[in-house]
Formats: C-alpha cells, sequence, structure tokens
C-alpha cells in the first residue's frame, strides 16, 4: 500500500493510499478509525479524491466517530459493572 497524499486537518488524521487500483481514505481520531475504499476507475484521478473530502463529508464523519466513542463507551462499562 502507497501512501499517495496526507491532507491536513486540526483535529483528524486524513491519508490517501493507493492500492490495488483501488484508493483507500483512512480517518483517524484517536484510537477510532474510519475507512473508505473507491475503485481507482471510478474517479479521475486524485483531484476527485480531494474533493469529496469537503467540510459536509468530514461533518458526518465527525459525528460518526462521536457515536463510535459512546458506544464504545456503554460497552465498555458494561463488562466493567459486572
Amino acid at each position: 500500500m502507497r501512501t499517495v497524499t496526507k491532507i491536513e486537518h486540526p483535529k483528524l488524521d486524513i491519508s490517501i493510499f493507493l492500492r490495488e487500483n483501488k484508493y483507500i481514505v483512512k480517518i483517524v481520531l484517536d484510537q477510532y478509525e474510519q475507512v473508505f475504499r473507491l475503485k481507482a476507475t471510478d474517479v479521475s484521478g486524485m483531484d476527485d479524491m480531494e474533493k469529496m473530502i469537503n467540510k459536509e463529508f468530514l461533518e458526518k464523519v465527525w459525528m460518526r466517530f462521536v457515536d463510535m466513542g459512546k458506544d464504545f463507551g456503554v460497552a465498555f462499562r458494561q463488562i466493567n459493572t459486572l
């Protein structure tokens, strides 16, 4: 897997990789990560990939991280209250 680019963000670690003709967008916040895969033939190149990672998309990603943290917290508390 080859790192194509990293996108600057104040709180998220955003990387785009290329592997076996697929772009892989990896977004990390603390111990949580989200990964999106897209065939390289479905976009015209890196410009399209970077356009997809816009403010609206990242707001939804952020809210998903919030939900992930809540879900994990509930699961963690359940095993530690037994």
